[in-house]
């Protein structure tokens, strides 16, 4: 079993780059999570095999990971659901736990290595590894914790998407299936933990019956994410957040900008999107381009009003959509699937485009394709 939680924490460490990669916040949270996942697996083989022996210096890295899994599952969750959320100052307070374990370890990882087996053969040789009798079962405090938080955001996303499109029913049910997972692997060590009776030790141990079903669902629960989390574009594409509509009149009386100056910024506006084609950015924000004009997003947002009567999302669809009409009738293109056009025009979920592009043209995009085609 150790080559597969090897295998596992590899696939683990991979998925976290991709997701990374990705660059939304929800991402790079998932990315920490199945990261700090992979290393547990990692370390766990580690104290199974001569490797801690031979490079001892590692010993007791892993002690304050789980102290972390709770505060990055639930910032996941809470700002995947919500494109909005931002981390705010006040959410430094859910790393306390695990800077605080990872300072109360301190003394431990300073050992030499020597010292360091010395403790893995017998954990009552030091205060940190003897008060693990009180910190395991803490940890799953800590975890239980976390999971009612992330169960209460997603009773209330639940009710706020009634009535969803179908990509945010298919983000919605990731989350329920994400949390199950860690439920069910947080419900299977408590039970191992208990049956199996583990007093102060230091890392897992794949050789060990209760620590290996454990490190199983780990492996498993890595897998599943990268499975679902790669197979489905809605789950690992950035969702831009909702920009809310303002009023026409009033929030601008005291703006302080003249027509003439918004005819400017629109002019700029045109020309920017036309140059520099920003609306093909799938996580393109007002506040982005706001900054790209060089106004305030209250400015754009009159400018966009004012001057062209629409929102940022009209206007920025509508960019989007006049491309993808341009290339699908567009020989050059006539090879490329409809979605991968869209997606190349800037929008990241197959329901959000075909509801734009519909909502523009009057017709799918699979039907415009056919109707130009039929034309020709």
């Amino acid at each position: 079993m150790e080559a597969v939680f090897l295998i596992g924490a590899a696939q683990g460490v991979f998925l976290a780059a991709v997701l990374a990669s990705r660059g939304s916040l929800p991402n790079r949270l998932l990315a920490a999570l199945v990261l700090a996942f992979s290393v547990d697996l990692a370390m766990a083989v580690y104290h199974a095999s001569e490797a801690s022996a031979r490079h001892p210096a590692l010993i007791g890295l892993d002690l304050p990971l789980a102290f972390a899994y709770g505060p990055l599952l639930y910032l996941y969750v809470r700002t995947f659901a919500d494109p909005a959320a931002r981390l705010r100052p006040s959410d430094a307070w859910h790393a306390v736990p695990f800077v605080t374990a990872a300072l109360f370890f301190v003394p431990l990882f300073m050992r030499t290595g020597p010292e360091k087996l010395a403790v893995l053969a017998d954990p009552g040789l030091a205060v940190q590894t003897r008060a693990l009798v009180v910190i395991n079962p803490l940890k799953m405090l800590h975890g239980a914790v976390y999971l009612a938080l992330v169960v209460a955001v997603l009773r209330r996303t639940t009710r706020q998407a009634e009535g969803a499109v179908r990509a945010e029913r298919v983000r919605l049910r990731w989350l329920q299936i994400l949390t199950a997972g860690v439920v069910a692997m947080l419900g299977v060590s408590v039970v191992l933990y208990a049956l199996g009776g583990r007093g102060a030790a230091v890392g897992m141990d794949p050789d060990a019956p209760f620590d290996d079903l454990t490190l199983l669902a780990v492996t498993v629960f890595v897998y599943a994410i990268g499975y679902f989390g790669l197979r489905r574009p809605e789950i690992t594409t950035a969702t831009p957040a909702p920009i809310p509509e303002e009023p026409a009149a009033e929030p601008y009386a005291r703006s302080g900008m003249t027509a003439e100056e918004a005819g400017r910024y629109r002019d700029r506006l045109v020309a920017l999107m036309e140059t520099e084609h920003l609306y093909r950015r799938g996580d393109l924000t007002l506040p982005d381009l706001a900054g790209a004009l060089g106004v305030t997003p209250h400015n754009l947002t009159e400018v966009l009003s004012t001057q062209l009567g629409q929102t940022f999302y009209e206007v920025v669809n509508g960019y989007r959509v006049r491309e993808v009409q341009a290339r699908l009738a567009d020989p050059a293109f006539a090879d490329w699937t409809v979605l991968a056009i869209g997606m190349e025009a800037g929008f990241n979920a197959k329901s959000s485009f075909n509801a734009a592009f519909k909502r523009h043209a009057g017709m799918t995009p699979s039907e415009y394709r056919r109707q130009r085609a039929e034309a020709v």
